[in-house]
This record gives structure tokens, C-alpha cells and sequence, in this order.
């Protein structure tokens, strides 16, 4: 039997890190993980007799399949009515709701840019893109983030890497995995630059609730960008990734969004993929979701406070704490540091699992952790973690 050439470009073998990953789980040994981001493996779950209620709400109406290809009117009209009390002109008609962003991103991908030409994304990336990219036939290109300015944008790369395949630029702020949050004269010049080359923002803001030391977030869909689409849902939001549940909003000029739209609702419309139920739930949660955030993000700032106490008397790494998200990067040396032998290190002598900074290219050489944890564990995994590379260059030096 043959393949696709995608197939053999997208298949895989596990990478030596989750290999030993395998092997230690296997065994029954117990891992410090500082990788996964569950907020309901952590205690925080949206509040269950308020679901509960929202649920029992919801289900009547769901009861006669009534689908819509941009979603469901109630469930636009909540999204929109979300940016409106964030200062954002906005519309139930400027909203797609779509089972997560991951396909959020797909739709776009789809939408503006044919097989072969480029998608420009910051570097440190996320591996998700590269295998939507290839899903969806278009190439990658980078700009850089500027880690001796705390991964503020390098603005003249940007432009410097637009090229005549350009068809859109991609902006994760709150930034995954650098916690780097766009400000506001940042962004008004990366609306500059897009209307130069005439480009559309995809505006990644998944962790748009849990901000540090800001009031509120600068967004993209506030500047005089020519097509900007919004990127958001209920995984991250509030906690609910089971939900998958998420949308895009679109902004900019009229014809932009409303040609946008016309394919996309066709696009949609061809799976009809997000679920009756869920959709009828978007209003409830929105308006509810507050108890959840606000007290979550109480818990993340003192996440935050410890994490960046114990890592600060880590001899030899580097850091910018996070002004957004629930990840950070660790800087551990330079060229002379093979980060996938250190994991592999931490993971068999400390029990600790994080990942080297390769994996979201990154130059060498760097960790990347996340700092959501309950205190104690947070506590105790990141003195096994300073510990572990401790140890791990007195052997070096040895």
C-alpha cells in the first residue's frame, strides 16, 4: 500500500527525550512535569454547579440540529459582545466559531496563502504551526524575537523577511513560550508595516486573561491594520479544553472582512465541525467567567513570584520573567550546551521533564518550563530542577 508524500513528511519517530520519558513512566517512577499546562490537573476547574447549570440550560435548545456556518447567533453575539467590554467595535456578523484555534489557524492558513507561499511566524515558535503549515501545503518563515530586550519584536527583521510569497504574519501575544506581551507602540508599528505590504495579522490571544504587571492587553484589532483575525477560545480562557470550543473575529477594512468571511463560511460549512451543545453554552460561560479567571490569575501571579525567587538564585541561567501566559524560557549557555542531553539528564538523575529550547527554535541554549504548578510542587520540582543542573555542570567541568 502507498502513502501520500504528506504522510511521510508528517510521520515521526519519538524523540530521544520522550523515549526515556516513555521508559521512566513505564517503570512507575514518579515525574516532576514542568511541561503540561492542565489548570484542572492543578486544582482550577470553572466553577462546576455554575457549568452544571449552564449545561442543563443549554441542552433544550440543542435538542433540534439547527446548524449555522459561521456558528450558532447566540454564540457570535456573546463572542463579540466579549471584545466590545474590551474596547474592540465589534459584531456577532464579524465572528467564526470554530472547535479550537488550532483549526482556527488552519481556516486562515486556507484562506490566504496558495501551496508554496509563506506564512511569516516568531521565532521562538510553537511546533504547532509547522505541522498545520504542512497540513495545509504553505512554508514558514521566521522574524525574531530579541531575548536581551526581554523577546521584545525585532521590528526591522520583521519587515526585512517579507517577502513577495508573504501572504500573512502571525502575532502569539501573550507569546508561548517567553511570556513577551506586544506592547502598544510596538503593535501601531506592526500595523505600519502591514499596511506597507498590504498583510493580514493573525492575532493569537489564547492567554489573553493572565496578564502580569498589565491592566489590559494591546490588541491588534485596535490598530489601523487592514485585516486583522482574532484568535481565541475556552481552553486556556477558562480552563476548559474538553469544551473545544474557540473562534476567530475578524476586523479591518469592510471588503477585507467581508470577502474573509464568505470563504470561510464555506470553508466551515463543508464540516459543520463544532458541537450544538458547546455552542449554545459560549454565552453562559462568558458572562461567568470572572470567578474563574480573576481567581486564577491570583494563583498564577504567586506562581510567577516563586519562580522567579528560586530560578534567580539558580547559578548560571538566565531569564525574563513572563508578562503573560503560564510559560518561561530559561537561558543555560550557549553553543557548547547540548540542551537534549541536559533534558535527558534531568530527566533520569532529577526526575524533572522539561524541554530543550530546540524544539520552538531557539537558538543554544535554552529550557522552556511552565510555572503552573500548586506552590508546593512548583517549589519542589524547581529546587530538583536547579539542583539537577547543578549537578549536571559540575560533570560537565569535571
Amino acid at each position: 500500500m502507498r502513502f501520500s508524500n504528506l504522510a511521510d513528511r508528517l510521520a515521526a519517530n519519538p524523540n530521544r527525550l520522550y523515549t526515556e520519558h516513555g521508559k521512566a513512566t513505564g517503570s512507575g517512577r514518579t515525574i516532576l512535569d514542568l511541561i503540561s499546562t492542565n489548570l484542572a490537573e492543578q486544582g482550577w476547574v470553572f466553577p462546576p454547579e455554575r457549568l452544571q447549570a449552564i449545561l442543563a440550560d443549554a441542552a433544550p435548545q440543542a435538542r433540534i440540529y439547527r446548524p449555522d456556518s459561521l456558528g450558532l447567533p447566540s454564540a457570535r453575539e456573546a463572542v463579540a459582545e466579549f471584545y466590545r467590554a474590551a474596547g474592540i467595535p465589534a459584531t456577532a456578523e464579524q465572528v467564526l466559531i470554530t472547535p479550537g484555534t488550532s483549526l482556527s489557524y488552519f481556516y486562515c492558513f486556507k484562506l490566504l496563502a496558495n501551496p508554496g507561499e509563506e506564512i511569516l511566524c516568531a521565532r521562538p515558535s510553537y511546533p504547532l504551526f509547522e505541522s498545520i503549515a504542512q497540513l495545509a501545503g504553505l512554508q514558514l518563515r521566521y522574524y525574531r524575537l530579541q531575548e536581551s530586550r526581554g523577546w521584545e519584536i525585532d521590528l526591522d527583521h520583521l519587515e526585512s523577511q517579507i517577502s513577495t510569497r508573504t501572504r500573512a504574519l502571525v502575532l502569539i501575544s501573550p507569546h508561548n513560550p517567553t511570556g513577551m506581551v506586544a506592547g502598544r507602540q510596538s503593535l501601531e508599528e506592526l500595523a505600519a508595516i502591514t499596511c506597507r505590504h498590504d498583510l493580514p495579522i493573525l492575532a493569537d490571544e489564547v492567554f489573553s486573561e493572565f496578564l502580569y504587571d498589565l491592566e489590559a492587553l494591546p490588541r491588534p484589532a485596535s490598530t489601523p491594520a487592514p485585516l486583522v483575525f482574532t484568535l481565541n477560545g475556552f481552553s486556556k480562557m477558562v480552563g476548559l479544553p474538553g469544551l473545544k470550543l474557540g473562534w476567530v473575529l475578524l476586523s479591518g477594512r469592510q471588503a477585507r472582512v467581508r470577502r474573509s468571511l464568505e470563504v470561510m463560511e464555506l470553508i466551515s460549512d463543508t464540516f459543520l465541525p463544532v458541537n450544538d451543545l458547546a455552542q449554545h453554552m459560549v454565552g453562559g460561560i462568558l458572562e461567568s467567567r470572572e470567578a474563574f479567571v480573576s481567581g486564577c490569575r491570583g494563583w498564577l501571579q504567586r506562581c510567577r513570584h516563586i519562580a522567579g525567587k528560586l530560578l534567580s538564585q539558580c547559578p548560571g541561567v538566565d531569564f525574563t520573567l513572563p508578562r503573560g501566559g503560564f510559560h518561561l524560557t530559561l537561558k543555560v549557555g550557549g553553543e557548547e550546551v547540548d540542551e537534549e542531553a541536559l533534558c535527558i539528564d534531568l530527566l533520569r538523575e532529577s526526575g524533572v521533564l522539561v524541554h530543550p529550547g530546540y524544539f520552538y527554535d531557539m537558538a543554544p541554549a535554552h529550557l522552556v518550563l511552565t510555572f503552573a504548578l500548586q506552590h508546593q510542587l512548583l517549589d519542589r520540582s524547581l529546587k530538583a530542577l536547579c539542583q539537577g543542573i547543578r549537578e549536571w555542570k559540575k560533570r560537565q567541568n569535571s
